[in-house]
């Protein structure tokens, strides 16, 4: 089945590369906001992963072991690929399997928010604003960065645009360890 994964983005967010895992393995990077992939029929761990760990070497040499600091933002959901005739492939006359996942970032409040900051930072360069700003600035950037640390690991929403042979249910890292162990044995 051909799977589509789309990134919908904040008109301002930059747009960055991102890992696309299946069952914990690289299966792509997206470069930019839409990726095709083939996919047989079958139960598998999709994570979508921007960023990486940060290895603090200066840090590491001092302590004599390794500091890794990790600065990904990611998704999880356990994916489940069927298999439907949903669409007619018009350039080889024959019907071919296609789905569509897309993904946004739940921080669409704090987007506007820190949008609005920004704007008004700006306007601070050549204005002078009232102290009160600055602390206000301050409290929500650090609000902003806790926030962000909490919820990185599920930082983006991930839904079905179709129905087209995709059933996304929610992560269970446990159920997924005992199905894979079953599946060994």
């Amino acid at each position: 089945m051909v799977v589509t994964i789309q990134h919908r983005r904040h008109f301002l967010e930059p747009q960055l590369p991102h890992i696309v895992f299946i069952d914990g393995h690289v299966a792509a990077i997206m470069k930019g906001d839409i990726l095709m992939m083939e996919i047989p029929t079958g139960r598998y761990e999709l994570r979508i992963q921007c960023g990486g760990p940060l290895p603090l070497r200066l840090l590491s040499k001092l302590l004599q072991r390794p500091i890794i600091i990790d600065l990904s933002l990611s998704s999880t959901a356990e994916v489940t690929v069927e298999h439907k005739k949903t669409s007619v492939d018009h350039h080889h006359g024959s019907n071919s399997d296609v789905a569509s996942i897309e993904f946004r970032d739940r921080e669409k409040m704090w987007n506007i928010l820190f949008d609005i900051d920004l704007i008004v930072w700006l306007v601070s360069l050549f204005v002078t604003m009232p102290p009160l700003y600055r602390w206000l600035s301050d409290i929500f950037f650090i609000l902003w960065l806790v926030r962000l640390i909490v919820i990185r690991k599920q930082y983006y929403t991930l839904s079905t645009t179709d129905g087209g042979g995709i059933l996304l249910l929610p992560y269970r890292a446990a159920d997924i360890r005992k199905r894979k162990k079953g599946s060994r044995t």
